[in-house]
Order: structure tokens, then sequence, then C-alpha cells
């Protein structure tokens, strides 16, 4: 019979840690490898032979860190059981002789772990730590480096010498590795190790076109960088062509529709009516969520709100200021506090656009707009409230007022959008009475 055995290492590494050691048998062979998965000792039970997860009551952020790294150790040692053992039944389960090395090949991802070359990983890390990217940013660049992990061992499987580094990039790497992440959801269910060891909010699902396309857009970034600081001769994108993404026309709420969902009456569900009127508040400002989470009071100058929009901080800051209406000021002093410098009680942007669906549903605001899937990129008719979102109140401020306007400069000053912007144009959505004035001219 086939069994596993864990112990732990007496050698201790610079962080107090110790690497958890595995013994494969079964019949006359007995295996030992190193699995390169390290723990703390006293979370280490040698009866049973696992991570014991620590529970603390009240945990710092030290603690919360401990109980991470437990869970994680944990995770791996589960997902390398199971890997082991459906690699001895595919090596015939005992019925053939195995070399000596086999075990020590069979779990060569965990032994050798990521890249020891700390070429790529830590001039990722001062890449982004140095550009004073938003918090949503970072995440954005990190969920990225975690897929470029994930894609060096995968790789690994198939060449055990694989090392990816800045120098091996090249625009056949480049596509190799887009290939993979748009195949993520079918790979991570054959190799299931691979997201023990690099694990994820979640289990990669099947990705949009646009979504691979915004995350090698990132890799453009942070290798133009590179480039820029010589850490590599040149940007391989340079010969590797990125496709455009596809967005649909902008959907966006009518003024009349906006002051339904105002006027509604959620006084069953105060919470529900709090997160209403922020998202008003945003119809009538056209701010990004995460600038929209920023603003404090301060912010609130001579009768407008004055910020200065994140996703162009780095590039060319520039103050945007809106003016506020009087319902904008109406919303500003009911939550006004002289205890809470923050501008209104914002709570998690996730929550906020659950909140968003429910408070368009209790609106009636159901009739059918059509989107385009994200995967088949594919029309498909949805009701209202099921696509609402925060950036709806931005497309809401930007496509009504541009209906009243139709100047893309002026609109664009008070949206944050530079001059000329390929991203404005999508929300300059032409329907039919800007078509009827247009028409009218030939009278």
């Amino acid at each position: 019979m086939a069994t596993i055995y864990y112990s732990l290492s007496a050698k201790e590494n610079t962080c107090g840690l110790h690497e958890v050691l595995i013994r494969f048998t079964h019949g006359r062979l007995n295996q030992r490898a190193k699995t390169g998965i390290f723990v703390l000792p006293e979370y280490w039970s040698a009866k049973t032979q696992s991570v014991s997860v620590p529970r603390f009551r009240m945990m710092s952020p030290a603690q919360q860190e401990i109980v991470e790294q437990a869970n994680e150790a944990h995770s791996k040692i589960s997902a390398l059981t199971s890997f082991v053992m459906q690699s001895f039944i595919e090596a015939g389960a005992g019925k053939v002789s195995l070399p000596p090395s086999w075990l020590r090949d069979v779990i060569t991802p965990y032994s050798v772990g990521l890249s020891q070359d700390k070429d790529i990983w830590a001039h990722f890390e001062s890449y982004v730590s140095k550009k004073g990217f938003s918090v949503r940013r970072k995440m954005a660049f990190n969920v990225l480096m975690r897929a470029l992990k994930r894609y060096e061992l995968y790789k690994r499987i198939f060449d055990r010498t694989f090392t990816l580094s800045l120098g091996m990039l090249t625009p056949e790497v480049l596509d190799d590795f887009e290939d993979f992440y748009r195949r993520e959801h079918d790979i991570c269910e054959e190799y299931p190790h691979i997201y023990a060891l690099v694990q994820d909010s979640r289990i990669p699902h099947q990705r949009g076109h646009n979504t691979v396309v915004s995350k090698m857009i990132l890799l453009r970034a942070f290798l133009n960088w590179a480039a820029n600081n010589d850490l590599i001769q040149t940007n391989p994108f340079r010969k590797k062509e990125i496709k455009q993404a596809v967005y649909g026309s902008p959907i966006y709420i009518t003024i009349a529709e906006r002051n339904k969902l105002y006027h509604t009456n959620l006084s069953r569900h105060p919470r529900l009516a709090v997160q209403r009127d922020i998202f008003v508040f945003q119809c009538l400002i056209g701010c990004r969520v995460g600038d929209l989470i920023t603003l404090k009071r301060s912010n609130v100058v001579k009768g407008a709100v004055e910020y200065i929009p994140r996703k162009t901080k780095e590039g060319h800051p520039v103050t945007v200021r809106v003016p506020l209406n009087n319902l904008a000021k109406e919303i500003i002093n009911k939550y006004a506090s002289p205890d809470n410098a923050v501008l209104l009680p914002f709570i998690s942007e996730q929550k906020y656009n659950e909140a968003i669906k429910k408070c368009f549903l209790a609106a009636g605001l159901k009739r059918m707009v059509s989107v385009l899937n994200p995967v088949t990129r594919e029309p498909e008719q949805k009701p209202l409230y099921q696509v609402a979102s925060s950036h709806m109140a931005r497309r809401t401020f930007i496509g009504n007022l541009y209906k009243q306007v139709k100047d893309p400069n002026l609109v664009g000053s008070l949206s944050g959008h530079t001059e000329g912007s390929k991203a404005f144009a999508r929300y300059r959505d032409i329907d039919e009475e800007m078509k009827t004035d247009l028409v009218k001219l030939l009278e």
C-alpha cells in the first residue's frame, strides 16, 4: 500500500521557518525528498503530520500573516499529497520499477519553487512600488504577477530547467503566456498543484477578450519601464501587437431614471438608501469609484468638488473641478458630520456594486439593454438592474452632459478625460435624438 509521511527538517532558515520533508513508501520503494514548503515549527503537528492553523480571537496584522502562511502551507501539502498519489498511479502504481529519483522528479515544481533568479519578480515589485499606483492598480499588477508565476510552474512541468526572467520574454514567449492566460480555466483542472503553490482569490474562470488584453497592456507597461531603465535592451512588445479591446455602446440611465431612483422609498432598507444616495451623487460629479471613495469634505471648494484623478496622477496630473448642483449639495448636507472628514459614508467597492443593483431593482429600473458578452463578444439582452454598477454613474454623468452640449472637450474637462481620449470616444453614444438634430441641419 502506498503511503506518504511528512516530517519537519531540523534546519531553520533565516526567517525561522523549517522545510517540510516527504517520504513515499510502497513495498520496497522508500524515497525521500524536500517539498519546498516551509512552516513555523510551533504550528507543525508531528502526530497528524500537518500544519495546525492557529486561531486568534483578535488578530493583529502579524498574527493574520501567520494564519495566512499556515493556511497556504496546509493547502500546498494537501495538493502535493494528491499530486504524488496521482503521479504514482500514472507511473504504474508499483507494477513497474521506478528510478531512485522518481519522487524528487515528481515534485520538482514544489522543491524547486519559483525562479531563484530574483530578476523578474524583484523588478516587478520595484516597479509597482515606485510608480505610486492606486490600490486598485496595484492589485491588477499583483494579479498579473501571480499569473506569470503560475505560467513559469506550468512550463516547468514540461521543461524542468525553465526559468522566467526579463531577458527571455521574447515576442514568442509573450504569445505563449497570452495563450496560457486565456486557457487557464482548463489548465487549472489538469494541474491543480500549480494553484496550491500560487494561490489566487478564486480558481480561474473563462476570461473574456478584454480581460486578457488589459493584462497584456499592464505587462507592456512594465517591460517599457524595464527598457527605459536599461534592464532589458528593448521592449519585446515593439514586435508584438496587442489586439484592441472590444466595447459595446455605453449604457447609462436617463435623468428621469436617475430621479426615479433617488425618490424611491427605501425607508425599510436604510443602508441601501445611503448607497443609493452615494450613487446618485456620483452621477452628478462623474468621478471614478476609486476617486469617489477618497473624497473628503476638504475636496469641496467654493461650491464645487475638486480632485486629481488617480488614473492620470502619474502622467499629467490635472485638477478636475465639478460645480455642485442643488441635488448634489442636498446629498452632501444629508451626511455632513463634524466628526468625520469623509465626504460620504462609502462602503467597500464590491458591496457598493451589490447595493446599486438592489436599488435599481427596488426602483423598477428593468428596461432591457444590449450588452456584449465578455467571453463570446456576442450581444445579449439583460435587464438594466443586472448590469448596474458604480461605473454606470460615471457613464450617466458623461452621457447626459454630452447629449446637452455635444462638446467632448468641455465634457472631458468635467470627467477628467484628456483631450482626444480614446476612452472618452466610447461615451459618445449618438442616440436617435442627436441624429434627428443633425438631419434637420440639411433642411
